[in-house]
């Protein structure tokens, strides 16, 4: 509780989910310059609010919109009763409200919208589809000591009983190459296997798991005519949903056999080299994937890595244990050569579309037009070694698509135990919203409203604009 007299300033953001970084609005410029901290406000999209604050379902219904500034009704707004009209509190436009609204609004029967305690709204917006469960694609090193997989692959397979049972899931490992298994071929483990020196685009990974487009050839009889012996073909992307990323009712006993017999990678290593690990080309197989598979659907790919990358792109060391890893003094003089390429690779995988456009003018006209798969797609590490692993030069990855990075020592300390746990927080049983699923969102938008007298400067943190 806060003292009289004083300024709690918890309680905006139990009502609302927004902390303001100033109590008071100066009044003049001279007293906006005397400001020391820069106007902002701090913002949980996920925050749980009080629900004496908050509707207690959220509304079946598109927002009402201001049609001059598109600001949405909102209990700041002046209300008209006997015209039905409400102005808008920015731009001070009068607006009709819509049929269904006028006939039974009054001064003691409010839409939600209007209540003054309910300063937040949720909407299911009915013009958005549902996009189906999320999909975790497990991205594994297998250059670690086998101390240390055996520790990997028990915490993996506790995650999967977190995970929905129609949650998808799909499981990458690496070393001197890569390996994509199928888990829908249950007969025995199968995996393709792609060389770890090269990157690879969404298509060019469809075609090397077999998944291009073919027409499904249907039996039919001799007197048939051709048209009905012949299905619609069928996408890539079908074709990697029903044989290398499936739900875990289906595909978890599979999934946990591949985890028991996780090994080392065989590929020797002379004495003065070190590990070849192609984490940069593994990252660009699984980024690829899911954009060939689901590009406008939430996903995750979750890099478990025990080392830096020294092989293909995105390299941050040589394989020669002469040269040491790069340091500070190396950073500040520039002098590191591997350091601009593979921040440059892990920048660019953030968005496989745009990254692999050779349109340059298309390239721009569809950042403007189409939200971005990066905010749909995740990209997290988690990365347990006594040596450097290159987060730096991933640091760009993970903060574009607002991913989670978790930094350990080893597989089996409790930090990286328990920090994956979290990941897969779920929401109660008996919860009024969302019971059973997960706590995340994917291919979130943030869009402020302002009045004219105020301008947005730019956004922190896991956010694109």
């Amino acid at each position: 509780m806060a003292e009289a007299g004083t300024w709690d300033v918890a309680s905006t953001e139990e009502t609302s989910g927004v902390r303001l970084s100033f109590h008071c609005w100066p009044s003049s410029r001279l007293e906006a310059t005397r400001c020391v901290a820069p106007f902002g406000a701090l913002y949980t999209p996920l925050k749980k609010i009080n629900p004496s604050y908050i509707p207690p379902t959220a509304l079946p219904y598109d927002p009402i919109r201001c049609t001059s500034c598109k600001a949405v009704l909102n209990p700041y707004c002046q209300v008209d009763f006997r015209s039905k009209l409400w102005a808008c509190p920015f731009c001070l436009t009068r607006n009709h409200f819509p049929p269904h609204y006028a006939e039974n609004i009054t001064e003691q029967s409010l839409p939600a919208e209007l209540i003054p305690q309910y300063a937040t709204c949720e909407y299911e917006l009915q013009t958005v589809p549902d996009m189906g469960p999320p999909c975790f694609l497990f991205v594994v090193d297998t250059c670690a000591h086998e101390e240390e997989l055996a520790e990997l692959a028990d915490s993996l397979q506790q995650a999967l009983h977190l995970l929905p049972q129609n949650a998808l899931v799909g499981l990458i490992t690496f070393g001197t190459n890569v390996q994509v298994h199928e888990l829908g071929f249950d007969s025995c483990s199968k995996a393709y296997v792609l060389r770890g020196n090269r990157e690879y685009a969404p298509g060019r990974v469809g075609e090397l798991l077999g998944c291009t487009p073919r027409p499904q050839q249907q039996q039919g009889a001799p007197g048939q005519p051709q048209q009905q012996q012949q299905a619609p073909p069928q996408s890539p992307g079908q074709d990697v949903l029903q044989r290398f990323l499936l739900p875990v009712s289906e595909c978890s006993f599979v999934l946990e056999s591949i985890l028991d017999d996780l090994h080392k990678d065989p590929w020797p290593v002379p004495t003065d080299k070190r590990t070849a690990r192609a984490t940069g080309c593994a990252l660009s197989v699984a980024t690829s994937l899911l954009h060939l598979t689901m590009p406008r659907r939430g996903a995750r790919v979750m890099l478990f890595t025990g080392g830096p990358c020294t092989s293909g792109p995105g390299a941050v060391v040589s394989r020669l244990k002469e040269e040491d890893m790069r340091s500070h003094a190396d950073l500040a003089k520039k002098a590191e050569v591997l350091h601009k390429p593979a921040c440059e690779f892990y920048a660019k995988l953030a968005d496989p579309s745009t990254a692999y456009n050779k349109d340059p003018k298309k390239k721009k006209k569809d950042t403007k037009t189409a939200l971005q798969p990066s905010a749909y797609h995740v990209v997290d590490v988690f990365a347990c070694s006594l040596d450097q692993v290159g987060l730096l030069e991933m640091r760009e990855l993970v903060e574009a698509t607002g991913g989670v990075t978790v930094l350990g020592d080893s597989f089996g300390q409790s930090v990286f135990k328990e920090s994956l746990k979290r990941v897969f927080t779920r929401y109660p049983d008996d919860a009024a919203q969302n019971p059973g699923d997960l706590v995340m969102a994917f291919g979130a938008t943030l869009e402020i409203m302002t009045s004219r007298e105020f301008k947005i400067s730019g956004a922190i943190g896991a956010v694109k604009s």
